[in-house]
């Protein structure tokens, strides 16, 4: 719109027609300056960071996954040990007994 103006042949007819996008224009350049921002990066930059972050994005649920996948082995793997700790305690004299008895038959 600016850039039209430099280049309209009327450039004072020009602005008065588009006053309002003027304004509009002058507001949120003032918003912006009051958020700190002072340069607007171009939509290539931005569709490129955009890509960039779908990439990460991808990356982290694949992650993600395999991490899940490692902590299932280790809940199988604290099930099994919880289960050892907690099966009744054999001794050595049963073990005899039923190695003795396997033996007989």
């Amino acid at each position: 719109m600016i850039e039209d103006c430099k280049s309209a042949k009327n450039p004072n007819a020009y602005r008065t027609k588009h006053q309002a996008e003027y304004q509009l224009h002058d507001s949120l350049k003032k918003e912006l300056q009051d958020l700190g921002v002072t340069k607007i990066p171009s939509s290539n930059k931005i569709q490129k960071r955009i890509e960039n972050l779908k990439s990460e994005q991808a990356a982290t649920v694949r992650e993600k996954q395999e991490l899940q996948k490692k902590q299932k082995t280790l809940d199988i793997i604290r099930q099994n040990f919880t289960a050892l700790l907690n099966a009744p305690q054999i001794s050595n004299n049963d073990i005899s007994r039923t190695v003795a008895s396997s033996l007989q038959h």
